[in-house]
């Protein structure tokens, strides 16, 4: 056989060979248990998870399986609709776990109102709800969710975090865990993901910038000119002012940086940081008293 043709086909094969377990792990090719058939499928493309759904028109009714393959015995998994914003916070959320006894828990929660994670009714109904945790490691969520018209195309969140002591933790929220929410249509059965940075996003980058120039830059430069420029005879009062200049501009950017992460509290309902909180609170009313002391013996030496 000619060279070229034995070197052809052996990059055929090799490519064939490549591609196909890539097409093995795609939803459509999934196999559930208890002969469960879905017509419309989608991978998600962040925490390797998929959407697996039957949407029936004549009731506004969706049988649906959330999949997270690879999921560990450690973590909870959540699926969920959020028909006011693309965000966990305020989701009609489908949640699932392994329970220390080696059974599988699943039930619904409104992340406005349980803020923990708690069991309670969602705005819709949701007649059914089971899930599993399969002999290949996916944890799998099985629902029928009776929708309304204004669900039938609307935000969907989903998630995965660790257990803590017997209840759903906290999830990272950087990372796949920060973009796992898009849209889904029920109804074409389409998925839509946002791959960008979101409003909610940029807003914490701001607060971050603004709170690492203030109390982390501006402020401890105006401490070390006060510290070590005072005591050169020739930086006469100018080691004053130029202290004064950090620590009030310092002061400035950091009340824009707290008004931020108050703006990021209110939008994120259920949600609370509270260690973060409570230290940027003493922080902030520490620099308020510095600033304040500062500026009066400023004001004092001008008069």
């Amino acid at each position: 056989m000619d060279k070229s043709l034995t070197t052809l086909l052996f990059s055929c094969t090799l490519l064939i060979s490549l591609c196909v377990p890539s097409l093995a792990q795609t939803c459509g090719n999934y196999t559930f248990s208890g002969n469960r058939s879905y017509s419309t499928c989608n991978d998600l493309p962040q925490l390797s998870c998929s959407l697996h759904w039957n949407y029936h028109p004549s009731n506004l009714t969706a049988d649906i399986a959330f999949r997270k393959s690879g999921a560990s015995t450690s973590n909870w998994i959540s699926w969920a609709l959020n028909p006011s914003r693309q965000a966990m916070a305020g989701s009609q959320a489908l949640v699932a776990y392994q329970h220390p006894n080696g059974s599988i828990l699943a039930y619904t929660t409104q992340l406005n109102k349980n803020p923990n994670m708690q069991p309670g009714k969602l705005s819709f109904d949701v007649p059914s709800i089971a899930a599993e945790f399969s002999s290949n490691g996916d944890m799998i969520i099985f629902a029928t969710l009776q929708l309304t018209d204004s669900l039938r195309l609307t935000n969907q969140v989903w998630q995965e975090g660790p257990m803590n002591g017997g209840n759903p933790g906290e999830h990272p929220t950087n990372g796949q865990n920060g973009k796992s929410m898009g849209t889904v249509d029920f109804i074409n059965g389409s998925v839509t993901t946002t791959g960008g940075t979101t409003s909610k996003q940029r807003k914490r980058n701001v607060h971050g910038v603004l709170n690492a120039v203030s109390w982390g830059i501006l402020m401890p430069v105006g401490i070390i000119i006060a510290r070590y420029l005072k005591v050169f005879k020739s930086a006469g009062p100018a080691w004053f002012y130029l202290h004064v200049m950090c620590q009030t501009s310092g002061y400035a950017v950091g009340i824009a940086g707290w008004a931020t992460g108050i703006k990021l509290g209110s939008e994120s309902p259920g949600i609370s940081y509270d260690t973060h909180r409570n230290l940027g609170m003493i922080i902030f009313a520490l620099g308020t008293l510095q600033v304040f002391t500062s500026t009066s013996l400023f004001f004092f030496l001008l008069a």
